[in-house]
């Protein structure tokens, strides 16, 4: 089942000339590309942070992440928070 916008869509399509529809052509394909390449980019950052979480880093009582991660960032690139 079409929707309103895909039947008007179709209606278009069908008042254009071959070759315009041939740039419609390539413009549907990369926006499917980047659909795609998109959802693949999510997907990676899910399985990264699942893989994060999954770590039994078995840190001491007393750690404190945000002074850890001040401290390296100051090391690394000399920014201060």
């Amino acid at each position: 089942m079409m929707t309103a916008i895909q039947e008007q869509a179709i209606q278009l399509i069908q008042q254009l000339p071959d070759e315009k529809i041939q740039a419609i052509i390539t413009l549907a394909a990369d926006e499917l590309s980047l659909i795609a390449l998109k959802r693949q980019i999510v997907l990676k950052k899910k399985n990264a942070f699942a893989r994060l979480e999954a770590l039994d880093l078995q840190l001491p009582s007393d750690f404190k992440a945000d002074e850890e991660l001040k401290q390296a960032m100051e090391e690394k690139y000399g920014i201060a928070d």
